[in-house]
């Protein structure tokens, strides 16, 4: 009997303008998204390509001998998301360009992966359902299955099993949609992790669609007309998918506030002035004593506004290139001049390791960093009492799409712009040791300069962190098919 319920649930749902309405809409919206998405990931990818070249052109022909421009120029790229052609990824700095070439996705929701799930496919779900147990009731015909020897447990199950495997049917045929052009498309090549993480999302979306069925069979189960429980479907759908997760994030920042930007950026310009004015006063009193050291020898090397070494923190502007050369070509003739120049210079470095650490004890930075992690984890917290933001969490973070995506790589950056640091150091003070009259803009070969690779988080590391929010998820569905349950053991049929 359970069988002929599936069957009969089953064949209503596909028999019905709505199923035809759904798979068609699923298809032509997936269609859409993936031409739109495709173009998109081009683009990006040959933005990403031209950048490398841009940096390895720059790097191969003009890098000097001066570290803090040579780290700038070592600064990794981030590449394009692999699962950009199904999901809109959250853009770093380097895509803030693509504002100027297509504004429209900034202003405008992203059609992509997500909003076929969280929006076609989570209506679709309440459409399906929201007429399961009452509209059947209106028509006569749940009294006359329940006048049957069946037991009402098994006429819900029936109802879930069909209802749910009828509507997944646009989905998955959409979803493989997806999964051939990605297939055919030989500028995409995935590894296995990938199309594990296809599956895993897959998964994913699966529980979230019959969440919101076994939420449109739970309202179902408690409504006596059918038009009371789609009005209730929706009123659930608003407030779930578009109202708690949009609420959320302003609700946080009532509880935790973090500081305005002009006040951040007048407390950072005050630490930018103690630095500057801390290093200038140790290089004033640096002067003293060079003075009295050298005496007539430093006056002349002070005419020469201290040869380019310092000048800034001295005399507030940069030396022009005549002095510089002057200095350098008396250093040449004389050693001891070379020396004063030289513990003049470690001076300068001491003045600017002070200036440093001063900014680097900075607690603005510290204080609001701190203050938007608390108010962050907050409005996500609070946004998991919505399937959909539990979903977007799971979905992001599975593919690589989400902020814990520019974590991994922040964290990746980091790494390797400590080793490019070390690297630079190397690299000039062997230059230096080679060639002891090596200026700062002379050029540098770093052909064997370290490479960035960006490889993604590994599916290990990713489940650990999506499976609390998929558990939410699957708790959800627990929930809602025993409120159904409950509502289904005390209804009346007549």
């Amino acid at each position: 009997m359970l069988r002929t319920i599936i069957a009969k649930e089953f064949l209503n749902n596909i028999l019905n303008l709505r199923f035809m309405i759904g798979l068609v809409l699923c298809l032509l919206v997936t269609i859409a998204c993936i031409m739109i998405l495709a173009h998109d990931y081009r683009q990006e990818m040959m933005d990403y390509n031209a950048r490398i070249n841009i940096q390895d052109e720059t790097l191969d022909n003009y890098a000097v001998a001066k570290q803090y421009q040579l780290i700038q120029l070592l600064r990794p790229q981030k590449p394009p998301e692999r699962f950009r052609l199904l999901i809109v990824g959250i853009p770093g700095n380097e895509a803030l360009g693509f504002f100027d070439y297509n504004p429209l996705p900034i202003l405008f929701p992203p059609l992509d992966f997500l909003f076929i799930v969280t929006i076609i496919m989570s209506l679709l779900a309440m459409l399906f359902s929201y007429d399961s147990i009452a509209g059947e009731r209106q028509s006569g015909t749940l009294r006359l299955v329940i006048s049957n020897s069946i037991s009402r447990t098994k006429v819900l199950f029936g109802k879930f099993i069909g209802g749910s495997a009828s509507l997944l049917i646009p989905f998955i045929l959409a979803l493989l949609v997806g999964v051939l052009y990605v297939s055919v498309n030989p500028a995409i090549q995935w590894d296995s992790s990938a199309w594990a993480e296809l599956a895993l999302l897959t998964a994913a979306s699966i529980t979230f669609i019959t969440l919101f069925y076994l939420l449109g069979l739970m309202v179902s189960t408690f409504s006596r007309y059918s038009a009371v429980s789609i009005l209730n479907c929706l009123f659930l759908w608003v407030l779930l998918i578009l109202v708690i997760p949009n609420v959320c994030p302003y609700i946080s920042a009532q509880f935790r506030r973090i500081p305005s930007i002009k006040e951040t950026e007048r407390r950072e310009h005050e630490i930018e002035r103690h630095s500057i004015e801390a290093a200038r006063e140790y290089m004033k009193e640096s002067v003293k004593e060079f003075k009295f050291k050298y005496g007539g020898l430093f006056s002349e090397f002070e005419s020469m506004e201290f040869g380019g070494i310092g000048s800034w923190f001295c005399l507030g502007k940069d030396a022009e290139h005549k002095h510089e050369k002057a200095a350098r070509q008396r250093a040449e003739a004389d050693p001891e001049f070379k020396a004063m120049m030289d513990a003049f210079r470690e001076e300068v470095h001491k003045a600017q390791d002070e200036l440093m650490r001063i900014r680097r004890a900075n607690p603005v930075e510290d204080d609001l960093h701190r203050k938007a992690v608390l108010q962050t984890k907050l409005a996500k917290n609070m946004a998991c009492i919505s399937p959909f933001a539990n979903f977007v969490y799971v979905a992001r973070d599975l593919t690589g799409t989400g902020l814990r995506s520019l974590e991994y790589f922040e964290q990746t950056k980091y790494e390797y712009e400590r080793q490019a640091r070390s690297y630079s150091d190397k690299k000039i003070d062997n230059a230096r040791e080679k060639n002891p009259a090596l200026e700062e803009d002379s050029f540098l070969d770093v052909s064997d300069r370290p490479r960035f690779v960006f490889k993604e988080e590994g599916l290990k590391g990713k489940l650990g962190k999506v499976l609390p929010y998929w558990g939410i998820l699957v708790l959800f569905n627990v929930v809602f098919f025993a409120a159904a349950f409950a509502g289904f053991m005390r209804y009346d049929v007549r």
